[in-house]
């Protein structure tokens, strides 16, 4: 029996594997039938594998699979981790109405764009966990800067739709320059800020986390004044932006326990009693994620807030605002519900998985209903 299969048979004792292989089957299925509003097959592809891919990578590679072999060995391992959702993600493809009869190969973009996204997400984890000790806040990095890329290359490729040539020259820029940005932020002099709330475990002072709440903020205020303000017939992107900056943020960090431990060693400090300098109750991991749910979802909402008290007297253009806020408290619910519920009993790495599987379920359920 070789490596491969080795490791392929311990990654089938996870349930984050079977989560992930499902949701990349209905996402792929979905984004490839031509339902998936909000931006073209290959770009929804590229943000979905991105998401999956990071999900599966989660968890730090548990020993010995880091022994066996080096280097070698832990790309295997990387490998057999990703190797679930990107089945999946073939399965979709075959699945989905715009599948192998579709013309042209138009039902394979969606799985082009997966497959891209998925190994480029990929290698920005591989990249940033040689330089962030945080785990949440690798897997964060990785999902800001691939949404980064997938929501510029879609509106470059949307801007120029009429011209092919000039389309794939104005994605491939916009996904440069976003990845310039991402370098010139993480360059930025930032000191480490204080932890927040009650700082145990989660929401650490690191720079990075400091540097990706900022990104997430300035996102949510550009959108609120772009897309509510300026051109208020872009309110859509105005919900896009702001829900996919909520789970870059927010879904790691309330579900991936910074420090590096097993499942047994995580359980123990999680129960281990704390008792707050003012007095009161037990903090348990359910007060965390509802620290981290909620400080990211207030961060992201506000400006769409403000927005809907500023448009309060337009109907037509208030209702852009008022779906953002209302998309980013389901998604908020979604993932405290989930996270509460999975992560006291399960490692980070499942419980990041089953939120990202949750949150694509719910997003297979909004953009297939009402049908047709």
């Amino acid at each position: 029996m070789n490596m491969a299969a080795i490791l392929f048979g311990v990654e089938a004792r996870r349930p984050a594997s079977y989560l992930l292989l499902l949701a990349a089957i209905g996402g792929v299925s979905v984004a490839g039938s031509g339902q998936a509003v909000g931006g073209p097959r290959t770009a929804v592809g590229f943000l979905l594998g991105g998401v999956l891919a990071v999900a599966a990578l989660g968890a730090p590679i548990p020993a010995p699979a880091g022994h066996l072999g080096g280097s070698a060995t832990a790309m295997a391992a990387m490998a057999a981790r990703l190797g679930w959702p990107v089945i999946g993600g073939c399965l979709g493809a075959l699945a989905s109405p715009a599948g192998p009869s579709g013309p042209a190969l138009a039902g394979f973009h969606s799985l082009a764009g997966f497959l891209l996204g998925a190994g480029f997400a990929a290698a920005l984890v591989a990249f940033l966990e040689r330089r962030l000790p945080n785990r949440a806040d690798v897997a964060s990095g990785a999902l800001v800067i691939t949404a980064g890329a997938g929501l510029a290359g879609a509106a470059a490729w949307h801007r120029f739709a009429d011209n092919p040539l000039a389309g794939r020259a104005a994605v491939l820029v916009a996904v440069l320059v976003a990845i310039g940005a991402a370098v010139v932020v993480a360059r930025m002099p930032l000191a480490a800020r204080k932890p927040r709330g009650t700082g145990r475990l989660m929401a650490s002072g690191d720079p990075a986390r400091g540097r990706l709440d900022l990104v997430g903020m300035a996102a949510a205020l550009t959108g609120m004044v772009v897309c509510l303000f300026l051109a208020p017939e872009s309110a859509a992107a105005n919900r896009i932006v702001a829900v996919a900056c909520f789970v870059a943020l927010a879904v790691p960090e309330a579900t991936i326990t910074p420090v590096s431990l097993g499942r047994g060693w995580s359980r123990l400090l999680e129960s281990v009693p704390l008792r707050p300098l003012g007095g009161g109750k037990r903090i348990g991991m359910t007060d965390l994620v509802s620290e981290s749910v909620g400080f990211h979802a207030l961060l992201l909402g506000w400006p769409s807030l403000v927005a809907l008290a500023l448009l309060a007297g337009d109907r037509e253009r208030s209702a852009g605002a008022m779906a953002t806020v209302a998309l980013l408290a389901g998604s908020a619910a979604v993932t405290w519900g989930v996270a509460s519920l999975v992560r006291r009993h399960t490692d980070g790495g499942t419980a990041l998985a089953a939120v990202v599987a949750v949150l694509v379920v719910v997003w297979m359920v909004v953009v297939t209903y009402p049908p047709g």
